[in-house]
């Protein structure tokens, strides 16, 4: 299976993931840090990702637990979705597809900033 193909898979759920950690960082003394880099991670992601649907929307539905690509079934089980993820994740947080990231003043805490 193409490399880019489980990326498109992944980038969502990475992206679920950094939105739904972002409120454990509340109170921390570098809680600006960590919430800029995490608000900067998942706005590349979401990037890469709206860049890449253009290209596998029609190959890749997700049906149930499973995953049709170019017709065929995939099933993928929580820990190969969870190593996947992870994989996304650590390339854009510090890997290959890490970029430099302006520190922001977050006062006061807002538990999420992605809905408007």
């Amino acid at each position: 299976m193409d490399h880019q193909i489980k990326e498109y898979i992944a980038l969502p759920l990475a992206i679920n993931v950094f939105k739904h950690d972002r409120p454990l960082f509340k109170g921390w003394s570098m809680a600006n840090l960590y919430l800029s880099k995490i608000d900067h991670v998942v706005e590349h992601m979401q990037d890469d990702f709206n860049k890449m649907r253009s290209k596998y929307y029609n190959r890749v539905r997700k049906l149930d637990n499973s995953y049709i690509i170019d017709g065929r079934k995939f099933t993928f089980t929580a820990d190969q979705l969870k190593e996947m993820t992870a994989e996304v994740a650590s390339r854009y947080m510090y890997g290959n597809k890490a970029t430099d990231f302006e520190l922001k003043n977050f006062i006061p805490y807002t538990d999420n900033p992605y809905i408007n």
